[in-house]
């Protein structure tokens, strides 16, 4: 959790809690009220969620406790709790938001818990590409071979290789003109990236939450 001003730049510190365990909806709102209750004041929200998020309901949620979640409407609670406009979308989305140059095809890929998933063409979003569940290799899905766990499994230089097994394979499919790579983990890879390949921070793409509120509301 980040207040920015209208340029993008911080106002305070990055706040981090520790997802609760079971993610149920309720719990991830309690922590989510007691970060807001240290920040400075703000005028609006943006939100990014590891799921599918459709006017502002969520309707998947694979890497938290998917039952309670779906048909959740987490604006709708959020706009409750803070009292001020609230946007939320896919966490990869909101992302790419803040990283894209807005020109061409532009795929955004997080790495972390699970894998990330964002397409732009020409500044304009494809909303929730769950490209991670798709059928990869050896019948498991991206975000199966490239996940947190599998990290740890395997280690930093057998881990980079999948990823760069993965960058292989997604080039001629969306044939983009940059491809963004972030998260957690990407601070882990230990592979030569493509030319077209950017890498940025979390906090790079926390900036989306202000474009964010330049597009229509989904």
């Amino acid at each position: 959790m980040l207040v920015l001003d209208a340029e993008g730049r911080p106002v305070n510190e990055r706040l981090r809690f520790l997802t609760p365990r079971p993610a149920a909806p309720r719990a991830v709102i309690e922590v989510i009220e007691q970060m807001l209750a240290q920040q400075p004041p703000f005028d609006r929200v943006s939100v990014g969620f590891p799921g599918v998020v459709i006017h502002g309901v969520v309707h998947t949620a694979p890497n938290l406790d998917r039952a309670s979640w779906q048909k959740y409407d987490l604006e709708g609670d959020l706009r409750r709790i803070t009292r001020v406009p609230v946007r939320v979308i896919n966490d990869a989305d909101l992302q790419g938001y803040g990283v894209i140059d807005g020109r061409g095809v532009e795929l955004v890929l997080t790495l972390g818990t699970g894998l990330g998933s964002a397409l732009f063409v020409d500044g304009h979003l494809v909303p929730n590409l769950e490209l991670g569940h798709h059928p990869f290799k050896k019948g498991k899905t991206y975000e199966e071979r490239v996940c947190d766990a599998e990290l740890k499994r395997l280690g930093k230089k057998e881990w980079s290789e999948r990823v760069g097994e993965m960058l292989d394979q997604l080039a001629p499919i969306f044939n983009y003109d940059v491809l963004h790579l972030g998260g957690g983990n990407v601070q882990n890879l230990r592979v030569e990236l493509p030319t077209h390949v950017r890498l940025f921070t979390n906090v790079d793409g926390l900036t989306g939450g202000i474009r964010l509120w330049r597009e229509p509301s989904r």
